[in-house]
């Protein structure tokens, strides 16, 4: 599913924190979105799905798919964000239901958006675990039983259980350990490729975002200040705002290699993924 982001406003209250932001994401396409905190990265990703708190005022466009976002009312909206479009939330503790199964919070959008028989939607959850890496002992198991990385890889099974053409990842490795934040990287854009769909990829590490993007945009402000191939970015930064980053990457990148190498870790070992499921 393609994405035009078109002069995009957001203002909450007497704030303004999104000001004339134009963004393209084409189908099959996995672009960056990276700023440091407070940029306004997580208002463009709950803009286009359409979960901005009732005080927010969006000016411009959003077109997903030939679709209107901006303007489209809830009904629609939550119809078009479950069936084609999903999200990996920044901190998986807090985003899933502390009491509901994995199984149920999996499931959910299946139960929500189509009409399947049980039977079904357990079959379809279960393949779903297969996946991303998760034994089916999980299926009954809450939240707060498993693993940081663990909770991420439910996350990321609600996410993509109805296939949908596009996807957003808030800063979905923020939580996590280095060995893990590589896991679910790798993991993430493994099946958004698989299954053919696009992907905003949102952080404020360049370290990952070369990891998971081929081309980005750097946001500074409420406003993007550089856009390009990743790596061009990363390996020549042009503006200011985007040599912070990378500067901070460079450290991050150092500290983590240190961090691998300390642990005997080199590549992605049966120990880094045994490291995960603890």
């Amino acid at each position: 599913m393609s994405i035009e982001i078109r002069d995009l406003d957001i203002t909450v209250g007497s704030k303004r924190i999104v000001h004339d932001v134009s963004m393209d994401i084409a189908d099959g396409e996995r672009v960056g979105l990276i700023g440091s905190s407070g940029s306004g990265k997580s208002m463009i990703a709950k803009a286009v799905m359409g979960l901005l708190p009732e005080t927010a005022r969006v000016g411009g466009s959003i077109v997903a798919g030939g679709k209107q976002l901006v303007g489209l009312d809830d009904t629609a909206m939550a119809d078009l964000r479950g069936r084609y479009m999903g999200m990996v939330f920044q901190n998986p503790a807090a985003a899933l239901n502390p009491v509901m199964t994995v199984a149920q919070q999996v499931g959910l959008p299946l139960y929500l958006h189509y009409d399947l028989s049980l039977d079904e939607r357990v079959e379809r959850v279960k393949a779903m675990l297969d996946k991303v890496g998760l034994p089916q002992d999980a299926l009954l198991k809450y939240p707060h039983e498993l693993s940081g990385g663990q909770q991420q890889r439910v996350g990321i099974a609600t996410a993509l259980i109805t296939s949908p053409k596009f996807i957003i990842a808030d800063e979905p490795t923020t939580a996590l350990d280095s060995i893990t934040q590589r896991q679910i990287v790798d993991l993430l854009t493994s099946l958004v490729d698989g299954a053919g769909a696009s992907m905003l990829f949102i952080t404020h590490d360049f370290a990952v975002l070369s990891r998971a993007t081929t081309r980005c945009y750097v946001l500074d402000g409420g406003a993007i200040a550089e856009s390009g191939r990743t790596a061009d970015i990363l390996h020549d930064p042009q503006g200011e705002p985007a040599r912070r980053l990378v500067g901070a990457a460079r450290m991050l990148t150092l500290r983590r290699d240190a961090e691998v190498s300390t642990r005997g870790f080199s590549g992605v070992t049966a120990a880094e993924r045994s490291h995960d499921d603890e």
